[in-house]
């Protein structure tokens, strides 16, 4: 996120590490709205939790209880990141941001109850429901993919599940775009969607990371360790966002997800291989 707010010195980002925002009491969380004075919040706890760093639970919704409350009590604006998670995979068409929540797995239930406390308490709430995120570092789909075939190990993915992917650059993007436009008037409160353009399959990405990964040498038998596992008499898990009232709002244009994979290998290998 830096990297897009710092060239332009239209914003000033203060990081909080995702272990500084474990609190255990709601004076915690008003001692660092006071010390930093935000404008606006911006809320990417999510994210983490959705590659499966800690486990989701009810202390992340009273944090988020917290942090809301304060938020609206001081006049802050809140940007929550939220997932294409929270509905169910059931509908055969791109979820639209009219679309009731259904997720049953307790995980996407957590994060609509999030994403219901942010929007009731605070009356700037602008939450941005994305798509998969990945990257090259740790952890995520793409880095786990990668650990996998550096150590040999067989990958088995099936395009029965499908979503929408997006690079944590992209997210960065659209996020500074967002609050670009805010800051001269644009909405500050809403749902949206937002992903990388092309819909894929689990099997569809990995090969994209295999193809792309196979031209190390680290990775060069990569493709003798995917196997497709699509099963064409199994239901279809749709994640896939409609990303169409961000575009018309704030002029957001969608970029391809394969654009990215090759800079996300990149920073794999300088993180963990160079």
């Amino acid at each position: 996120m830096r990297a897009f707010i710092a060239p332009l010195q239209r914003h000033t980002l203060l990081s909080v590490d995702m272990s500084a925002t474990r609190w255990r009491r709601e004076r915690q969380v008003k001692k660092l709205l006071r010390a930093t004075e935000p404008d606006l919040i911006l809320d990417g706890r999510a994210l983490p939790l959705m590659w499966g760093r800690d486990r989701v639970g009810q202390p992340d919704l009273d944090r988020t209880h917290w942090l809301a409350r304060l938020c609206q009590r001081y006049q802050k604006g809140y940007l929550h990141l939220s997932s294409a998670l929270v509905f169910s995979g059931d509908m055969s068409r791109p979820y639209k941001e009219q679309d009731t929540p259904d997720a049953r797995d307790e995980f996407g239930q957590i994060l609509a109850a999030w994403e219901r406390e942010v929007m009731r308490q605070v009356e700037d709430a602008f939450v941005l429901r994305l798509g998969q995120p990945f990257a090259g570092r740790r952890s995520n789909n793409l880095a786990a993919a990668l650990d996998h075939l550096r150590s040999g190990k067989r990958i088995e993915v099936s395009d029965r599940y499908q979503g929408s992917p997006v690079h944590v650059a992209e997210v960065a993007r659209v996020v500074c775009g967002v609050l670009d436009q805010m800051s001269v008037g644009a909405p500050r409160k809403g749902l949206y969607h937002y992903c990388s353009e092309g819909m894929a399959g689990a099997y569809t990405f990995v090969e994209a990371v295999v193809a792309c990964a196979s031209q190390y040498e680290e990775f060069k038998n990569a493709r003798d360790l995917l196997t497709d596992t699509t099963d064409p008499d199994k239901p279809i898990v749709n994640h896939t966002l409609d990303c169409a009232a961000i575009r018309h709002e704030f002029g957001i244009q969608q970029l391809p997800w394969r654009d990215f994979v090759e800079r996300a290998i990149q920073r794999y290998r300088q993180l963990y291989i160079q």
